[in-house]
């Protein structure tokens, strides 16, 4: 049955289960579901217009919060109309975007927001510092996982959480982000999948 989450609900998934499954194409959907006592959320990266309400349908009536990647949504332009289109349609829990500028028109629209930084130099680390009041997501995911200073500092500095994703392949990688100060991993790593996190 399709459930309705809160805020205070998903942080309580990502502290139990420290993993959110990226799933890439139709055929991880499947795949996610055969693990989803073990996953806290999905980030949802496949679809357009035509199916993406279907698959975030069929991963939530399990019992897993769906949060789409906004632009990885084909045939979608993420104008107004198309957050409405997300928001009112497909009705996800929240979505996935590297834009800044969708951040407040998507929480106006009651979404849950997870911006995805990649830190591909300082300007861009000083920019998440210096912009923090302004955009206030719900979550700040870290790109590479390997950063793990900046995870650190992030954790330290901001109010608002930090996960973090990227080039993990191994249950010890996952917890070095974890002891970094991430709240959480996401992960396009089946064998990750099937690993129970609760205990690291």
């Amino acid at each position: 049955m399709k459930q309705q989450w809160n805020k205070d609900e998903m942080f309580n998934r990502l502290q139990e289960h420290k993993k959110i499954a990226s799933v890439k194409n139709h055929k991880g959907i499947e795949k996610v579901l055969a693990n989803k006592d073990k996953i806290a959320a999905v980030f949802l990266l496949a679809g357009s217009i035509m199916n993406v309400k279907r698959f975030v349908d069929v991963i939530q009536n399990e019992g897993i919060p769906v949060l789409v990647h906004a632009e990885k949504i084909g045939g979608l332009l993420l104008n107004n109309e198309g957050l409405d289109f997300i928001a009112d349609y497909v009705k996800p829990f929240g979505i996935v975007t590297t834009k800044t500028a969708l951040i407040k028109k998507a929480k106006e629209r009651k979404l849950f927001v997870v911006q995805r930084v990649f830190m591909i130099d300082s300007e861009v680390y000083e920019s998440v510092l210096e912009n923090k009041q302004n955009l206030a997501p719900d979550i700040i995911e870290i790109m590479p996982s390997t950063l793990h200073e900046v995870i650190r500092s992030y954790s330290k500095h901001l109010d608002i959480p930090v996960i973090t994703g990227g080039l993990l392949s191994s249950t010890e990688q996952v917890k070095a982000s974890l002891d970094a100060g991430a709240l959480a991993i996401s992960t396009s790593n089946e064998s990750l999948w099937k690993q129970d996190l609760s205990k690291i």
